[in-house]
């Protein structure tokens, strides 16, 4: 093992933890600390070769992820705004940025490089900043997608054009070559998609072994990616690839999961190893020049942007909306960046400068969002965007997609799921179900249940199920462990949301309460009828319907009452149902029906609960074993009176 390596990430990571606990407490955006992190760094590492190699990981699991969450639906219906918004944002911030570059005295091949890398937009930024502002789906979050997927593949067509720019000529003798190789890989592509990778992830999900799951998921990522090099392509396109070779399929969401936290490791790497090469002496030298070139390049990308969404015909608060979450220059900018100083498009003193501007567009990027309302109010002055903001309304497209809301998230498509299911749609109360047998999943989807694939302990899945909006979760099918953590990630995306939890024993209660559920039913008493009579009380149903319901769960020969306390069911169930009572006795040593005093005080033996077995016939001869749990029924003065005598 190097030394020098762990050496120097111990301090980058010290040094990291540091900067961050203090902007926490100055509530300051991480990105700005990941930079702060780097530059104060850049004096004490000399080299620093491996953590960029290291860092550029970060880039390529950001595009694999962007491949993974591309849905080719979602996309059909803003292409107009991804086309032709992301054609005219782009071709107008490259234009205005190219004139500024030839204004400065660039000349024109290193001017219209420029405005290739002011032209993208950070993809990691603007997505944190929507998500937190919670308008993904709304009309401004909408487009900015678009026009974010076309940058995206945007910047693979400048990689590849880049040497050209630099003076580099095409060989026109390698480019059959090139053809036949993109073809080839074109077919793979294709062959991969229909037939291995769902063969593949579909046996990986069956063994439920996450370790084989996520390495083949690391494999396909790092595989296409690798395969994509060998002709030439850039390793971003590959990546991109990749993750839309996953997309369409149903472990989307949960491969999103497992993918996450490397990303977001290795894009902090990412950010932080700009922050080491900036030239701390050149940047303060160049102050003046790189905040004025600051305010130009803001300026230039918020005119394009807002040309853009009027060409568009959007209103002009949505327009405003846009201009300023795309205002920043992107990451991909940094990997183009260092293309363009290979190519010799920019020299050291631009490249430095070119950094600086670049972190404070990208630090600046947060406020600026919550600059939007005033921003707003001060166009809504001017009348011609006043009367332009008061003609122009959504198009249909734009709409606001009206996602599940006040739903049930069913944990666990077994029988308890089943019968959840059922019942939530005999209430027609809305419900979405995640379950980790791929086999359920795929033949419930056939049958139209709304159903993901995934562990509900994952965010990313339950950020699918929009957790945020549900207002009741079921747990009834996971292990103790990933009972917990699907309690501690639920109440943490939704503080209000109420949970209820089966739990295997009734040691487990305290813990499970104290982890944050609302109800726990432990599986020794647990029935399908207690949780749904609880669920069916939080949505307010009437008593008659929730009775009917009970009869027709009762009628499909479910073992309806099983119970090892009454101190904590019965009375409940007592009190909705019948006038007799439900109860239960727990046999101390070996015995028989004769040696209980139940005939004689009017009471009915109705079943036994012994371990995991529940006898439901229980003839006088049978014999009970020690803790045994003997249920029985009767009028609650003849229970007490029973009570008495053993």
């Amino acid at each position: 093992m190097n030394i020098i390596l762990l050496q120097n990430m111990s301090i980058i990571l010290i040094t990291a933890v540091i900067v961050l606990l203090i902007f926490n407490k100055l509530k300051l955006p991480t990105m700005i600390g990941l930079f702060i992190t780097g530059i104060v760094l850049g004096h004490a590492i000399n080299d620093t070769t491996l953590i960029s190699s290291l860092s550029e990981l970060g880039v390529i699991f950001l595009l694999f992820i962007i491949g993974l969450e591309f849905s080719v639906e979602k996309f059909s219906t803003i292409k107009r705004y991804a086309l032709i918004g992301g054609i005219l944002q782009v071709t107008l911030t490259t234009a205005l940025t190219c004139l500024l570059g030839l204004f400065l005295g660039l000349e024109w091949k290193s001017s219209l490089f420029l405005g290739f890398l002011v032209a993208f937009s950070s993809t990691a930024i603007v997505m944190k900043v929507m998500q937190k502002k919670h308008i993904t789906h709304s009309a401004q979050g909408r487009v900015t997608l678009g026009i974010l997927i076309f940058q995206d593949i945007a910047v693979i067509v400048v990689i590849l054009i880049t040497p050209l720019l630099g003076g580099q000529s095409l060989e026109i003798n390698a480019l059959p070559e090139l053809i036949i190789k993109i073809v080839g890989l074109g077919a793979l592509i294709f062959i991969g998609a229909k037939w291995f990778i769902p063969l593949a992830l579909h046996d990986a999900a069956r063994t439920k072994n996450r370790d084989l799951f996520m390495i083949l998921t690391l494999f396909i990522c790092m595989g296409t990616t690798f395969a994509t090099s060998l002709i030439g392509i850039g390793p971003e396109l590959g990546a991109f690839l990749a993750g839309l070779l996953i997309s369409n399929t149903e472990y989307s969401h949960q491969t999103l999961g497992y993918v996450q936290p490397f990303q977001d490791v290795f894009l902090s790497l990412f950010f932080i190893s700009i922050g080491l090469m900036v030239n701390l002496h050149l940047f303060l030298y160049n102050i003046v020049a790189i905040v004025a070139l600051t305010l130009a390049i803001l300026v230039i990308k918020f005119a394009a942007t807002m040309i853009t969404g009027m060409t568009l015909k959007l209103p002009t608060k949505v327009s405003i909306s846009i201009a300023l979450l795309l205002s920043q220059i992107g990451e991909f900018s940094f990997v183009l960046a260092r293309e363009g100083m290979t190519y010799g498009l920019m020299t050291n003193r631009f490249f430095s400068v070119f950094l600086g501007v670049s972190i404070l567009t990208m630090s600046l990027a947060p406020f600026m969002e919550k600059m939007t309302p005033k921003i707003v109010r001060a166009f809504s002055k001017i009348s011609y965007f006043k009367v332009d903001d008061e003609l122009k309304t959504l198009p249909e497209e734009l709409e606001e997609a009206q996602e599940i809301t006040d739903h049930v998230i069913l944990v666990g498509m077994g029988r308890n799921g089943k019968q959840m299911a059922k019942a939530c749609s005999q209430f027609r109360i809305p419900y979405r179900i995640v379950d980790m047998n791929p086999v359920i999943v795929e033949n419930q989807q056939a049958l139209g249940i709304p159903i993901i694939y995934g562990k509900a302990s994952n965010e990313s899945v339950l950020k699918e199920l929009n957790i945020t909006e549900a207002l009741c979760i079921v747990i009834s099918a996971s292990t103790y462990e990933e009972t917990l953590k699907t309690i501690d990630t639920a109440r943490r995306l939704n503080p209000d949301i109420h949970i209820i939890v089966r739990t295997r024993y009734l040691r487990n209660i305290d813990e499970v309460i104290e982890a944050g559920a609302d109800e726990v039913i432990p599986k020794e008493f647990e029935t399908t009828i207690m949780m749904f009579t609880r669920l069916m009380d939080y949505y307010n149903k009437d008593i008659d319907e929730i009775t009917d319901a009970v009869n027709d769960l009762r009628s499909d020969n479910y073992d309806a009452f099983r119970t090892v306390s009454t101190e904590d069911i019965t009375s409940y169930l007592n009190y909705k149902y019948t006038d007799l009572e439900i109860d239960s006795l727990r046999v101390s040593e070996n015995a028989h029906l004769e040696d209980f005093p139940f005939e004689e005080h009017s009471l009915k033996v109705t079943g036994v609960v012994r371990g995991e077995d529940t006898f439901i016939e229980v003839k006088p001869d049978f014999k009970f074993l020690e803790d045994d749990l003997i249920l029985f029924i009767g009028h609650r003065e003849n229970i007490n009176a029973f009570f008495e005598k053993v």
